[in-house]
């Protein structure tokens, strides 16, 4: 860029030349400010695009990120111990037979069931 911190003397040039100083300046300045707008519509094409870029890759992403959720939602509803150490197959499937009976057990009195109890194991009564 030109230095324009010093001070001309356009008092020597005519009129004339002051005209076509002035009409040469105009044009610059109406040159940079194409070259503002049409970089700036450039820009704005390239972000456009960039833009539609990463939201399809977002998209994308977001996709894969369901499909993982739900294998990994499966996975915690198929395996009774997630998270743990898995037991042996038969112990799983005495787990998911609890899991799946429904068992509606109501004491009203706990003399009565533990008595039920000793009878069931075949222990003695005191009754």
């Amino acid at each position: 860029m030109a230095n324009t911190s010093t001070q001309k003397d356009y008092s020597h040039l005519s009129k004339r030349q002051l005209f076509n100083l002035m009409d040469k300046t105009e044009q610059k300045i109406k040159k940079i400010q194409n070259d503002r707008i049409a970089f700036k519509e450039k820009m704005d094409k390239e972000l456009e695009k960039q833009n539609r870029n990463f939201n399809n890759k977002l998209d994308e992403l977001t996709k894969l990120l369901q499909e993982i959720n739900l294998a990994f939602d499966s996975k915690r509803a198929n395996d009774c111990c997630f998270g743990h150490e898995t037991p042996n197959l038969e112990t799983q499937q005495a787990m998911r037979d609890i899991d799946n009976k429904e068992t509606s057990l109501e004491v009203d009195d706990f003399s009565n069931y533990s008595n039920e109890r000793k009878r069931a194991l075949g222990v003695e009564t005191n009754s």
